[in-house]
């Protein structure tokens, strides 16, 4: 029987080499943890104010009609200190949307920390810094 070693010194084409990983789940971990705690955190938030809100006073469908999201933080911190029910909910939900936004700022420290790749570097702070200018002309 005649087999071939493609590990032989004779080999004319060495076997290729992969270069070691240098921790490739580090940042996909991070990532998937930022996204699991805050959408625990914020549903929690959200959990606590809609269970005041019932215990206060049952909120009418008329009134959860014409409610909407309060994009004040000095109001929603009074109200949140106050123990507003609407303010804590309101909480919740700003709690929900920068989830993703705190997983593309640590995907940025963990490109530039970790992994020393500067092209995904500057491309996840690009992207960030473009979804924080869109949030500041939100209405």
């Amino acid at each position: 029987m005649n087999t071939v070693n493609s590990n032989s010194p004779d080999d004319p084409v060495p076997p290729a080499h992969n270069p070691p990983v240098k921790d490739e789940f580090i940042i996909q971990d991070a990532a998937a943890w930022v996204l699991r705690v805050g959408v625990i955190l914020s549903v929690s938030v959200m959990i606590l104010g809609l269970t005041l809100s019932f215990i206060h006073a049952a909120p009418t469908i008329k009134e959860m009609q014409h409610v909407t999201f309060d994009t004040n933080p000095a109001a929603m911190y009074h109200g949140v200190m106050a123990g507003n029910a609407k303010s804590i909910i309101d909480l919740g939900l700003l709690l929900l949307v920068l989830t993703p936004i705190t997983r593309v700022a640590v995907s940025v420290v963990l490109f530039a920390v970790v992994d020393h790749d500067w092209f995904y570097t500057w491309v996840t702070l690009a992207v960030l810094l473009l979804t924080l200018i869109s949030l500041l002309f939100l209405h």
